[in-house]
């Protein structure tokens, strides 16, 4: 018996150490403009940043965990629109739109894992939006019908290394094909690809 504990112990300590190699933990904290085009065919420069916790696998990618904070700053647009104030929540935006009739900046945001999903409140489908009037503060508002089918505009999975100090709307587009249905397009239904296998 103390033969094969002695055998085992050894060999526990070097997968332990082994899982240590593969995963690696750290804080990232980048900043980005790109560029965005809205319903109306208007293209906008909107600021970016993404902090948080991040982790990296030996040998292949990495990527954000949760909590991650994202904000989305709007500058003056050439038609003269009342930019609203930044955007910080720890969800990741997805939609960036302006409707002139009602003055009325809107954003909508998804989740990256479960535990922010619940903190939303389990939105279905998996979408919150802010909206912003006439430049006055971000109020959380119940999803718009007009946006469901709505492909997105924004960035929704920057890299924890840095983006380009302007990221073109082209490259986002490269981007953007290769991540989840639920960022690519604002979906009405949604199955285990899109919510992560999080419990109803």
């Amino acid at each position: 018996m103390r033969t094969n504990q002695a055998i085992l112990w050894p060999m526990r300590f070097f997968v332990f150490a082994g899982a240590l190699l593969l995963v690696g933990c750290d804080q990232a904290s980048v900043r980005w403009s790109e560029e965005v085009r809205l319903t109306d065919g208007q293209m906008i420069v909107v600021r970016r940043t993404a902090q948080g916790k991040t982790y990296s696998e030996l040998g292949g990618t990495g990527g954000w965990r949760d909590p991650v904070q994202m904000s989305v700053s709007i500058d003056p647009t050439p038609g003269g629109i009342k930019p609203p104030p930044e955007w910080r929540e720890n969800y990741v935006p997805a939609l960036l739109d302006y409707d002139p009739r009602s003055k009325a900046w809107s954003i909508v945001a998804t989740f990256y894992y479960c535990e922010t999903w619940h903190a939303m409140g389990k939105p279905i489908p998996p979408y919150i939006e802010y909206q912003s009037t006439s430049g006055g503060p971000w109020q959380r508002v119940p999803l718009e019908e007009k946006f469901i089918d709505r492909e997105t505009n924004l960035l929704t999975g920057p890299s924890t290394d840095g983006e380009p100090s302007l990221l073109k709307i082209e490259a986002k587009e490269l981007i953007q094909r290769s991540a989840g249905r639920k960022y690519q397009r604002i979906l009405a239904t949604w199955g285990p690809e899109e919510n992560n296998n999080c419990d109803y």
